[in-house]
């Protein structure tokens, strides 16, 4: 699943798998669907790493991270363990896509309880938590690089 950049597209190919079942199901069972949510599994994706990036910028922007020599800094962050912090992250950026949706769709009833209920306070909540696990996330790979120094 790797090209030659060494980019993992393994995500997006899921995402978008998710994506055609669920246009397979809005065009033949399910018709009160909106489009919005046969887009959403390929918007959350893109939207997490949009805000993974804004996030990882502004982090790198300010944090006082000494010059190293070049080397390899995959040895040093350890990419291979599970950071509780980055699932965090994207299970709250889930939740967020889903209240966008119910918010953009207008519904006023919920199935679910009230975390899937669409309204603005809930965005915001889930919104700003993503954000602060994306920022613990990257506060944590900058006290790596700091102490590799």
């Amino acid at each position: 699943m790797r090209g030659e950049s060494g980019i993992n597209l393994t995500g997006l190919y899921i995402c978008g798998a998710i994506a055609c079942v669920m246009l397979v199901l809005k065009l033949s069972v399910i018709d009160t669907w909106s489009w919005w949510r046969v887009l959403l599994p390929i918007g959350l994706f893109v939207g997490f790493a949009v805000t993974h990036i804004v996030v990882a910028f502004i982090y790198l922007s300010f944090a006082n991270i000494p010059e190293r020599p070049d080397g390899d800094e995959a040895e040093i962050l350890e990419p291979h363990e599970i950071n509780a912090h980055y699932v965090a992250a994207m299970l709250f950026f889930i939740v967020f896509g889903d209240n966008m949706v119910r918010w953009i769709e207008g519904s006023e009833t919920s199935h679910w309880f009230w975390l899937f209920s669409g309204k603005g306070e809930v965005l915001a909540v889930f919104g700003a938590l993503s954000v602060l696990a994306l920022f613990t996330y990257w506060s944590r790979i900058g006290r790596a690089l700091k102490a590799s120094v």
